[in-house]
């Protein structure tokens, strides 16, 4: 009796959920999905600048939390960017657009706004979507380039890449599939490839993402 009111507790939590999903028109675009979004974190693997970095996509602001795993505290708000070095000290920049390209979210979301998916082809692969094709890899490329470590054309090509999607059609996984041009060349390809991944989240939420904020713009507002 027991059991079967667990599974029925369990169906009807089931009946909620899918509830509050919000209806998507399957013609809608992803791009403009995303560009509704209010907040986002990036989780990032250990070829980037830096493990994490929040967006208010809304207001032109991210930052580079005080506490990240690795990388320099760093904000940017619309045409200002400020970063610390730690015991070399701070500075704030004027921003350009090719400087700290990290802490703009289009260097992230550019590759997939590009594929101009639709609600119902990303239905339609199960929410995740492969890319093969050359002239499509160049955009990813493109962006390991100019956000991560990795430079790519010297030991490796990219064969492919896996985007995620929630159920909500937000991209919330980057999976990429790096390939050795020669064996002679040293390095792993699945580990390397585990270093670029991107994870995409979106509950950081107003309070959350202007006390990282605050505190990162304090730390180098005082020196």
């Amino acid at each position: 009796m027991k059991k079967i009111m667990m599974l029925g507790v369990a169906f009807c939590m089931s009946l909620i959920l899918l509830s509050c999903q919000k209806e998507v028109d399957s013609s809608e675009k992803i791009n403009d999905i995303l560009e509704n979004e209010k907040y986002m974190k990036i989780e990032l693997g250990e070829d980037y600048h830096q493990s994490s970095v929040l967006f208010d996509l809304q207001e032109e602001k991210a930052v580079v939390p005080k506490d990240v795993k690795w990388g320099l505290p760093k904000y940017r708000e619309k045409d200002t960017i400020g970063v610390s070095f730690g015991e070399e000290g701070t500075e704030i920049y004027k921003a350009d657009g090719e400087m700290y390209p990290e802490l703009y979210a289009k260097a992230y979301l550019a590759s997939i706004v590009n594929l101009d998916l639709s609600v119902k082809e990303v239905k339609d692969r199960n929410y995740s979507v492969k890319i093969a094709d050359k002239e499509q890899l160049k955009w990813f490329e493109e962006e390991l380039y100019t956000v991560s470590t990795l430079v790519i054309g010297d030991s490796y090509e990219l064969s492919g890449v896996t985007v995620e999607f929630d159920r909500e059609y937000r991209p919330v996984k980057k999976i990429f599939q790096l390939k050795k041009k020669n064996n002679m060349i040293l390095g792993d390809e699945e580990d390397d490839s585990e270093k670029c991944i991107q994870e995409f989240s979106y509950d950081v939420g107003k309070m959350k993402f202007n006390r990282e904020f605050s505190r990162v713009e304090n730390l180098i507002g005082k020196d």
